[in-house]
This record gives structure tokens, sequence and C-alpha cells, in this order.
């Protein structure tokens, strides 16, 4: 088996994420690899009507973008991992290109990513997972993560 050295969590910060953390941390730990998180935001996806209302001198994507490490700080820090390694990069492109750009920037030698169900229009569209898997200059490892319909 090939040793990895650095793997790559990239996570949508959805609520799934935290059993795909565990999972990633218990992979680093036993590689003794270290694990960088990775959020990928799309610039253009933020909807600031169902935000919260922010001063109009306040820079918006900034905030988000203060937000999302906030957040992902936390995150690293309840599943034991240094917030250092935690990374999110805000971009007008696509979430894969992002992931495959930090991986060769990084040495990355495992992308890890979650499985989400899709259902609906989401089934139509390009799926990031299906894109690392043939363009990723690395391993990729996709972790299935269970839903729940209710």
């Amino acid at each position: 088996m090939i040793p990895y050295n650095h793997i790559l969590l990239a996570t949508d910060g959805s609520s799934e994420h935290e059993a795909i953390g565990e999972h990633a941390k218990r992979l680093a730990q036993s590689f003794d690899a270290r694990l960088s998180v990775l959020r990928i935001l799309d610039h253009l996806a933020f909807d600031f009507s169902t935000e919260p209302m922010l001063p109009d001198d306040i820079d918006k994507i900034e905030w988000f973008t203060k937000s999302a490490q906030d957040s992902l700080n936390l995150f690293a820090e309840h599943i034991g991992i240094d917030a250092v390694q935690t990374h999110v990069r805000v971009t007008p492109g696509t979430a894969q290109r992002e992931i495959i750009s930090f991986a060769k920037e990084h040495n990355v030698d495992l992308i890890l990513v979650g499985a989400h169900e899709r259902h609906g229009l989401a089934l139509f569209r390009e799926d990031t997972m299906d894109k690392l898997a043939h363009n990723a200059p690395c391993d990729v490892l996709v972790v299935h993560v269970e839903t729940r319909i209710i």
C-alpha cells in the first residue's frame, strides 16, 4: 500500500462533514499524515437576501469568507486537528478546479470527499466528485455519507 503524507478533506460545510472529518482524521493518524481541510465558496452563489443584514460598509464576500473560516476552525477543533490546516477559497470557478489546484500547490497525495445522495434537478448537474476522480493529480477517496429524507 502506498503511504499517504498529506491528506486533503474537501468539504462543503454541510452537516455530514463531521462524520467525514472523523474518517479523515483516523485515516491521517493511521498513515501519520498531515491533514488539511478545504472549503470552496462560490462567490456568485451568495444569496444576500437570505443572510443576516450586514451594514453597507462591510465587504460581504469578506464577511462570508471569514464566517466560513471561523466555522472550519471550530470544525478542526472539534475533530482535534490544528486550525492552521484549514483553508477557505472563494472562486468564480468550479469547486473541483480549486480542489485540484490546492492539491497540486500543497503536494496532496489523497483527496477525501463525501458522496451526497442527489435528488430532483441535482441529478442533472455535473458532479464535483466525478470530475475529481478523473482529473485529480492524486488518489481520491469518496466517503459515503448517509442522508435521510424526511
